[in-house]
């Protein structure tokens, strides 16, 4: 669930006036488009909307209310609602969970029934397990399909922990795949999500599981590492271990900076670790690589386009979440053929394979994951075989954002019931604040 977080390309409320075109009702709880920072991370909404418009549908964007904005473009109309999700930060978590999914769940089916109801869509689709119901609702007003879309399923793939706890964490989850929306869309960002809404009773045939698109054209890129280590400051004879993730807790960075303290001991060579992103937990972070007499450097958010350039002038990738290291930066880091080293946890080794595509460590073997840093710090051969061969691994296996998105779009084209007229008006634009 990615309520709550900040940094995010803000939605600008607009106008567009198109005609003879179908529209997609897209019910979501994030008042932005998602990214780790404005101009960092990857969108999957800002692909998504990009290619719908070009293949011939128009979007109405439900949202709730927010005070910054940017404008979208054409062929994407931004309706908002008040937004319920918007709970100070002192109430405690309990009762902050008591509160959000009921009433965004109430506010938003009454804005999307009233949607349908002045322009009927073609097919509602719900983002994230708050979007489950309203998107259903509102397709069985419009007697048109409704879609749930799920970009990782978070704590719900916990199933092995006792009833009464996973419940206080993926309640949601389970309420979302009861919901008898007419069909899943599953991002497989390793928290396995098509094996979750099996066991909550989600039949295959109304499942799609989709991985995570992935830019990978990175691997024909040419950059010079020398560079780039300039650009940053970084010394040249210094191995360079790289964290690119937020700074918050599920991330947990600060396993890498007890790592490093213990790699200093294992090591002979001078190492840096480089610390990629930014977060409520940076001023920590910083303390703890004081306090172990870590060599670091803070690179704060990289632009998306600068990501390849950080990870080919790195020596190695290190990625400890709790939940699941087949994240993007994870296969972006294969991509560009820098070796990694994960924590298994979550499907992590359905791309990380251990000793041939990058080195897998136990969730809590604290002195394995210092192990397997100094391992490929000492090792430059050892490096070099997990970079070929994890690159052969990304070429075949993953897959680019034009073909997941192409993906999508096939399934709401045949939900649909086919796809936009090839003969549909272009979309233009009246963009202006909605009163």
């Amino acid at each position: 669930m990615r309520l709550g977080l900040a940094c995010q390309a803000i939605i600008r409320p607009g106008r567009t006036l198109v005609a003879n075109r179908p529209r997609i009702l897209i019910v979501s709880p994030w008042p932005t488009l998602w990214s780790m920072a404005p101009g960092a991370g990857v969108s999957d909404e800002s692909h998504m909307f990009q290619r719908l418009v070009s293949h011939g549908y128009d979007i109405d964007l439900l949202v709730p209310r927010s005070g910054q904005v940017a404008d979208l473009g054409p062929g994407i109309e931004v309706h908002t609602m008040p937004n319920v999700l918007d709970v100070p930060g002192w109430i405690p978590a309990p009762g902050r969970r008591l509160w959000l999914l009921p009433s965004f769940c109430a506010v938003a089916t009454r804005a999307a029934v009233r949607r349908v109801r002045e322009q009927a869509p073609a097919i509602v689709l719900g983002f994230s397990h708050y979007g489950a119901y309203p998107a259903w609702r509102a397709g069985r007003a419009a007697g048109v399909p409704s879609v749930l879309k799920l970009f990782g399923v978070m704590h719900a793939m916990r199933l092995d922990w006792p009833l009464p706890r996973y419940l206080y964490h993926s309640l949601e989850g389970v309420l979302a795949f009861k919901t008898p929306v007419d069909h899943f869309i599953i991002l497989n960002d390793g928290t396995r999500g098509e094996a979750v809404a099996r066991r909550w009773g989600v039949p295959a045939e109304r499942i799609t599981y989709l991985p995570n698109g992935i830019d990978t054209q990175w691997t024909d890129l040419e950059i010079d590492r020398a560079t780039v280590r300039r650009e940053l400051g970084a010394p040249m004879d210094a191995v360079a271990v790289l964290s690119l993730s937020r700074l918050v807790l599920s991330k947990r960075v600060d396993r890498i900076v007890d790592a490093m303290a213990g790699v200093k001991r294992q090591t002979s060579h001078p190492v840096e670790l480089w610390v990629a992103g930014d977060g409520p937990l940076r001023s920590a972070i910083e303390t703890q690589c004081r306090t172990h007499d870590v060599a670091v450097r803070f690179l704060g958010t990289i632009q998306h386009d600068r990501v390849p350039s950080v990870l080919s002038a790195a020596d190695v990738f290190v990625s400890t979440s709790t939940l699941t290291n087949m994240s993007i930066p994870t296969c972006e880091a294969m991509v560009v053929g820098t070796p990694v080293v994960a924590l298994d946890v979550g499907g992590t080794s359905e791309v990380v394979h251990h000793e041939e595509t990058g080195l897998l460590v136990a969730e809590d073997d604290r002195a394995g994951l210092a192990q397997a840093i100094a391992r490929l710090v000492n090792d430059p051969a050892l490096r070099t075989r997990l970079s070929t061969q994890a690159r052969d691994f990304a070429a075949r296996n993953f897959m680019n954002w034009d073909e997941r998105v192409g993906h999508e779009i096939a399934l709401l084209d045949r939900l649909a019931g086919g796809s936009p007229s090839a003969g549909a008006s272009s979309p233009r634009t009246d963009v202006g604040d909605r009163p």
